[in-house]
C-alpha cells in the first residue's frame, strides 16, 4: 500500500481543461509525481443510477496531485485550487489498490467519487481506525473495484468534508450492479456483500452527508 500527500480540487462549476490544470501546477512541478484529471461528461453519464446529491452539493470535476513530499504549507496548494476556479483539499492519502493508468491515458470504466462528512462523535483517532483498519478490506472484497484510494482531508475547502474516495469500476459497473459488486453471478452473495458494505460505511460516514458522482478520469502525469 502507498501512502502520500496528495491534494484534492474539486470543481463544482466548470471544469479546466487538461493543459490550464497542468499549468497551474507549475508551482509543484518538482514535487508533483502522479497528476489526474476527472470531469463529468457523456461517458461517465452512463453511471448516473450511483449518483447521490444528499447536500446539494455534488462537484463535476476532481483534479488529485500526489506530492513526493508534505509541503511547508498548504496555502500553495490552497492557491492553485482557487486559480482553477475549484476548491482545495489537503490530504493524506492512502492507496490500498493502485489503478492501472499511464500518462495520458483515460481509465476505460469510471471513478466514483464519494465526498463525506464523518458519523457524529467519531474523533480524528476513530475515523481513521474505522475507515482505515476495518473498512478497506470490506470495501475491497465487497466489490469489483480496478482502484481505491482513501484522502484523509486535513484541511477543508467548502463545502467541508472529513474525507474523499476515488474508486475505479469497469465500464459494464455504470449499469450493471453485478459488474458492480463482487459476485455478481450469485443474486444471494450480491446482496450479502451490498449489505455488509453499507453496515461499514456507516461506521464512519454520515450517508445523509455524502456525495457520490462517477467522472472520467485521464492522467496527466
Amino acid at each position: 500500500m502507498t501512502t502520500t500527500n496528495r491534494l484534492i480540487v474539486l470543481f463544482f462549476e466548470q471544469v479546466p481543461d487538461n493543459e490550464e490544470a497542468i499549468a497551474a501546477c507549475v508551482p509543484l512541478e518538482h514535487g508533483v509525481t502522479k497528476m489526474t484529471l476527472a470531469r463529468r461528461d457523456k461517458h461517465s453519464e452512463r453511471a448516473s443510477m450511483w449518483t447521490r446529491d444528499p447536500m446539494n452539493c455534488l462537484p463535476n470535476g476532481r483534479l488529485a496531485i500526489d506530492l513526493s513530499a508534505a509541503p511547508t504549507s498548504h496555502e500553495t496548494l490552497k492557491a492553485i485550487g482557487e486559480s482553477l476556479g475549484g476548491v482545495s483539499y489537503c490530504c493524506f492519502g492512502r492507496t490500498p489498490l493502485e489503478p492501472t493508468l499511464s500518462v495520458g491515458d483515460t481509465f476505460p470504466g469510471t471513478l466514483q467519487l464519494c465526498c463525506f462528512r464523518r458519523k457524529e462523535g467519531l474523533n480524528d483517532a476513530a475515523l481513521e481506525d474505522q475507515w482505515f483498519t476495518h473498512h478497506t478490506s470490506v470495501a475491497l472484497s465487497t466489490q469489483q473495484s480496478f482502484g481505491y484510494r482513501q484522502n484523509r482531508v486535513l484541511e477543508s475547502g467548502s463545502p467541508y468534508f472529513d474525507g474523499i474516495v476515488e474508486e475505479y469500476f469497469s465500464e459494464a459497473a455504470a449499469t450493471d450492479m453485478s459488474a458492480f459488486f463482487a459476485d455478481g453471478h450469485d443474486e444471494t452473495r450480491m446482496w450479502q456483500h451490498i449489505e455488509a458494505l453499507t453496515k461499514s460505511s456507516e461506521s464512519f460516514l454520515d450517508l445523509n452527508k455524502s456525495e457520490v458522482i462517477h467522472l472520467t478520469d485521464t492522467r496527466l502525469r
